[in-house]
C-alpha cells in the first residue's frame, strides 16, 4: 500500500510540475496586450479622447496615434474641449475594455468641417506629428482633461489609436502547482524509501504523512480548509464584522464625498492657467507690435477687439495722413504683476480677464492695465482695453487661479453701485466738477486734469458757449470680481464737446494742430463739435466698504472735429 501511495504521489507531483511549468513557459500568455479601435460608422474632422480613458490600473498610458499625414493633439480642460467641439462630428473615445482588449469608442454625427484647433488659447498644449505620435497621458493639473485630435479641420482626424499594457490574463496557479508538485515528488520518494512501522500503528504514520502533505500542498496552491471554530465564538465574529463592515459602510459616504469634492473642484479651476495666460500675453504683444510697426489695422484683427481695436485703428489712420499725433503706446506684457482670471464657474462666453503687466520688475516702471475677452471657445483672447496705470492708483494683487475671482455682468449687485451706474456716475463727475456723485470717487489726477482742461477751453472760447455731453458705450463694458468682493470695470465713455458761436461773435479759433487738421482749417464761423473717446478702468469696492471708487487707468483721445448747425 505504501508503494502505491508513493507512486500516486509522484505521478501527481510530476503532473503538477508539468502543468505549472507549462503555464510559465509554453502555455504562458503574452506579457503585454494591445487594445485597438473598433470599426466606426463614419469619418469626422475631430477625435475626442475623454478623461475616462485614464485607467489607474494601466498607468502609464501611452497612446500610439497614427494618421494620414500631419495632425495635432491638443490638451485642454474637458469642459473647454467639449465647448470647442460643440456640434462638430467627432469620434469619441471613452475608455479601454481590458477584458476584450478593445478601445471603447463611438461616432457622433455633426458638422463635417471645423477650424483647425491647433494652438488655440483654450488648449493647454498642442503637439504635432507627421504620421505617428506616441502620446503619454498625463494631466498637467487636477481636474478632468481631454485630448482633441485633428488634421486640419477638413480632413478626417486620426482614428488608428492603440494602447499597450501589461496582460492581466496571467495563470495564477502556476507557482502553487510547481511548489505542490515538488512537494508531492519529495513525499513520494520519501515514502518509497521509508521503512515500515510497527504493526500496531500500521497505517497511522502513512495516513498522517499523506494528510500533512495534502494540507501543505493544498494550502500552497491556495485552497482553503475549514478550521475548528474558536472557543470564544461570541467575541471573534463580532470583531470581524466590525472590521469588515466599517470600510464597507464608509465607502458610499467616501464616494459621495469624493464626488461632491470633485464637483466642487470643477468650479474652482481658472479659465486660463498661468502658463496659458503668459503665452496669450506674449502673443498679444507680438501681434500688436507687428501691427504698430506698419500702422496696419488689418493686422489688429487677430488679437484686438472693441474700443482698443477701434482707437488704435483710428490712430493708424491719422499717422498715415501725417496728422500731429504720437504713435500708440506699445504693449509691454513681459512681467505679469496681477491677474483677475475668473474660475470656470459662471465664466460663460464671452470670457473676460483683467491683468496688470510691465516690461520689467523695476518698481519705478509704470505698469499697464489690460482687459482681454474671449468671445467663444474657438476664438482666441483679444485686447479690448489697455492703458498705463494712473499715478497713485492701485490694482488688487490677485494670483492666477484665485477661486474667489468671478466674471460679472454690468448690472452686478453687492457692490457700492452697479458697474453700469458707476460708469454713468463717472461721466457725470468728469462733466460737472460739482457733481453729486463726486464724493463716491477717490481723488484722481485724471479727473482734475479733465476739469482743468474744460475750464481752459471755456475761457479760450470767448463768446462761445461750451457744453460737454458724455455717454457710455455699453458694448464696451467688462467686469471681473476681486477676492475682496469688489470688482474691476473696463469701459468707454464718449464725450462730445460743443462750442456754440453766436452770430455776431468772432470766429472760433484753435491753436491745437490736431484740431486744425481734423477740422481742415484753423477757424470756423459756425459752431464746432469735438468728439473724444475716454477709455477707463476703475475699481468698485464691495457694498458696505468705506473705500471709494478708484480710477486705475484712463485716457482721453480726440477722434474728430466738425462744424455743426
Amino acid at each position: 500500500m505504501r508503494k502505491v501511495i508513493s507512486v500516486i504521489a509522484m505521478l501527481l507531483g510530476a503532473a503538477a510540475l508539468v502543468v505549472g511549468i507549462g503555464q510559465k513557459t509554453f502555455w504562458a500568455p503574452p506579457e503585454t496586450v494591445t487594445a485597438s479601435m473598433p470599426q466606426l460608422d463614419g469619418e469626422a474632422p475631430l477625435t475626442l479622447i475623454e478623461p475616462s480613458i485614464d485607467d489607474s490600473k494601466l498607468d502609464p498610458i501611452d497612446l500610439v496615434i497614427k494618421g494620414k499625414g500631419d495632425f495635432t493633439a491638443s490638451l485642454g480642460r474637458s469642459y473647454d474641449v467639449d465647448a470647442w467641439v460643440d456640434k462638430a462630428a467627432h469620434v469619441s473615445l471613452t475608455g479601454i475594455d481590458t477584458e476584450n482588449h478593445k478601445m471603447i469608442a463611438e461616432y457622433v454625427k455633426g458638422d463635417a468641417q471645423v477650424p483647425n484647433p491647433a494652438g488655440d488659447d483654450i488648449f493647454f498644449d498642442s503637439q504635432s506629428a507627421d504620421g505617428t505620435m506616441t502620446y503619454r497621458w498625463t494631466a498637467p493639473d487636477s481636474g478632468d482633461w481631454s485630448l482633441l485630435l485633428a488634421a486640419d479641420g477638413k480632413d478626417a482626424a486620426p482614428v488608428d489609436i492603440s494602447v499597450t499594457y501589461a496582460n492581466d490574463d496571467a495563470m495564477p496557479f502556476a507557482l502553487p502547482l510547481i511548489i505542490a508538485g515538488a512537494l508531492l515528488l519529495v513525499f513520494g520518494l520519501a515514502l518509497l524509501v521509508m521503512r515500515p512501522g510497527k504493526p500496531k500503528t500500521k497505517g497511522t504514520n502513512t495516513q498522517h504523512s499523506v494528510a500533512a502533505a495534502a494540507v501543505v500542498a493544498l494550502a500552497i496552491s491556495g485552497v482553503t480548509l475549514p478550521m475548528q471554530p474558536s472557543d470564544d465564538a461570541s467575541a471573534k465574529p463580532s470583531e470581524s464584522a466590525d472590521a469588515s463592515s466599517s470600510p464597507a459602510s464608509s465607502a458610499p459616504a467616501d464616494e459621495s464625498a469624493s464626488a461632491s469634492s470633485s464637483k466642487k473642484e470643477t468650479t474652482e479651476f481658472p479659465v486660463l492657467t498661468e502658463e496659458q495666460l503668459k503665452n496669450v500675453l506674449a502673443d498679444v504683444q507680438k501681434q500688436v507690435a507687428a501691427a504698430d510697426e506698419k500702422n496696419d489695422s488689418k493686422a489688429l484683427e487677430a488679437r484686438t477687439a472693441g474700443a482698443f481695436k477701434y482707437l488704435r485703428g483710428k490712430r493708424y489712420d491719422m499717422l498715415k495722413e501725417k496728422f500731429q499725433v504720437d504713435k500708440p503706446e506699445a504693449l509691454n506684457t513681459q512681467v505679469l504683476r496681477s491677474a483677475a482670471v475668473p474660475n470656470a464657474s459662471g465664466a460663460k462666453f464671452p470670457r473676460v480677464i483683467s491683468v496688470v503687466t510691465a516690461k520689467d520688475n523695476d518698481a519705478n516702471t509704470l505698469p499697464q492695465a489690460l482687459t482681454l475677452v474671449q468671445k467663444s471657445a474657438r476664438e482666441n483672447y483679444q485686447v479690448v482695453f489697455a492703458g498705463q496705470m494712473l499715478p497713485n492708483s492701485s490694482f488688487p494683487g490677485i494670483a492666477v487661479g484665485d477661486p474667489a475671482t468671478k466674471q460679472l455682468t454690468a448690472d452686478a449687485k453687492n457692490l457700492q453701485m452697479t458697474p453700469e451706474k458707476a460708469l454713468d456716475a463717472l461721466g457725470d463727475v468728469l462733466t460737472n466738477e460739482k457733481s453729486k456723485q463726486a464724493d463716491k470717487f477717490a481723488d484722481s489726477d485724471f479727473i482734475k486734469a479733465i476739469h482743468a482742461a474744460q475750464k481752459s477751453e471755456s475761457k479760450d472760447a470767448d463768446q462761445a458757449k461750451v457744453s460737454y455731453k458724455r455717454s457710455v458705450n455699453k458694448g464696451d463694458t467688462y467686469v471681473v470680481s476681486t477676492p475682496d468682493g469688489g470688482a474691476i470695470v473696463a469701459g468707454k465713455l464718449e464725450n462730445k464737446a460743443k462750442f456754440e458761436r453766436t452770430e455776431d461773435a468772432d470766429p472760433l479759433k484753435s491753436t491745437d494742430k490736431l484740431t486744425q487738421q481734423l477740422l481742415g482749417k484753423n477757424q470756423s464761423n459756425g459752431s464746432v463739435e469735438s468728439t473724444y473717446a475716454e477709455p477707463v478702468m476703475f475699481y468698485i469696492p464691495a457694498d458696505g466698504s468705506d473705500d471709494k471708487i478708484q480710477l486705475i487707468s484712463a485716457d482721453q483721445v480726440l477722434l474728430g472735429v466738425k462744424e455743426v448747425d
